[in-house]
């Protein structure tokens, strides 16, 4: 079958790999959509902690906001079936060690990460082959091209939790990606009582309105804090939801945050961070809670499905997969004015 590989930093390119064989327990999806993560970007490049830090072993095969259809299933595989709808975990789990026996699979010691960290073969490539208890049935009304959209919004759902959300909350979203306009529908969804969305591009914020926000901040042509004590009276929010991977709005978010609020860091910064105020965090309490993947998929699904969110918006671009797919990537920083999610169609 064919797939997408990073070779090494810089060198991207098809190659013909084996299809999977299927073991008892095992699902093979032919994949149909998988979108173009900036992970995937900075596997290519190189250039994140995770390459530094030895997490990340070229080859790679990237791609983990896939969707497709079950192809064929294991002996013992009784939850979906050939033709059925599907996505899966953005991990998987040994099933060995003391935490999967616990039930604790979200914290499995030995946990492969799809398509990147202790990598598990991603989606971009024809099939996808994953265990049984990572995979997620589609109900009818969800499309296969907003199911690819499941695993970022996966993140964003995780974030909006770490915030302590309540209906009285104030909440800025920093970051107009895919996890930034979803945790804006999360939020929205939550009933907060304000909820601010900031980001450097119109046509991005303007989307961030129509999923929910009451506010958009353009942050290339007022201070974020300066808007944000604005409508907040002084106070400052009482939730912070960072998604822009930018270092330096670390910072700037502990300037938005009200006593006792809770900063959400929904993202990899692949820098370190100096200059930063700690005695401000420990004098006001406030909580800074880091955010990465959780087993919320089948929460996701059903908040689709009733209507609750729609993330469809945020498709802007696909390209088939073949040479436009390496074009995509190669490409990206030329659509940058106007993309959001980049979906790869098989």
């Amino acid at each position: 079958m064919k797939a997408i590989i990073v070779n090494k930093p810089g060198d991207m390119r098809f190659v013909e790999v084996e299809k999977p064989g299927v073991g008892p327990w095992d699902v093979l999806v032919k994949v149909s959509f998988c979108g173009i993560c900036g992970t995937d970007l900075a596997i290519l490049s190189g250039d994140m902690s995770f390459v530094r830090d030895g997490l990340i072993k070229y080859p790679v095969r990237i791609g983990h906001e896939w969707s497709g259809i079950v192809e064929e299933t294991g002996a013992e595989v009784t939850k979906v079936k050939p033709g059925d709808r599907v996505v899966g975990d953005n991990g998987v789990a040994c099933e060995k060690c003391r935490n999967c026996l616990a039930g604790n699979y979200c914290n499995c010691l030995n946990s492969r990460a799809v398509g990147t960290v202790n990598c598990w073969d991603g989606g971009f490539a024809e099939y996808m082959l994953m265990p049984e208890r990572h995979i997620y049935k589609l109900p009818d009304q969800i499309g296969l091209e907003e199911a690819a959209l499941i695993e970022p919004a996966s993140i964003a759902y995780s974030g909006v939790k770490a915030g302590g959300i309540t209906r009285d909350s104030t909440v800025l979203v920093i970051g107009t990606g895919p996890i930034g306009l979803t945790a804006v529908a999360m939020a929205r969804n939550a009933g907060v009582r304000k909820l601010m969305v900031a980001g450097r591009k119109d046509f991005k914020l303007e989307i961030g309105k129509r999923m929910g926000a009451d506010t958009t901040i353009n942050v290339t042509r007022e201070s974020l804090k300066d808007a944000v004590m604005r409508e907040t009276d002084g106070e400052g929010v009482s939730t912070v939801i960072e998604t822009s991977g930018a270092i330096s709005v670390i910072n700037e978010s502990l300037n938005c945050i009200a006593a006792a609020g809770i900063i959400s860091l929904v993202g990899f910064y692949e820098k370190e961070l100096n200059g930063f105020n700690i005695d401000k965090v420990v004098l006001n309490k406030i909580q800074i809670r880091g955010v990465a993947g959780e087993p919320v998929m089948q929460e996701i699904i059903d908040l689709i499905a009733s209507g609750s969110i729609k993330l469809n918006p945020l498709i802007t671009h696909k390209v088939n997969f073949d040479e436009a797919a390496i074009s995509a990537f190669t490409n990206i920083k030329a659509r940058d004015e106007s993309k959001i999610k980049i979906l790869v169609e098989m």
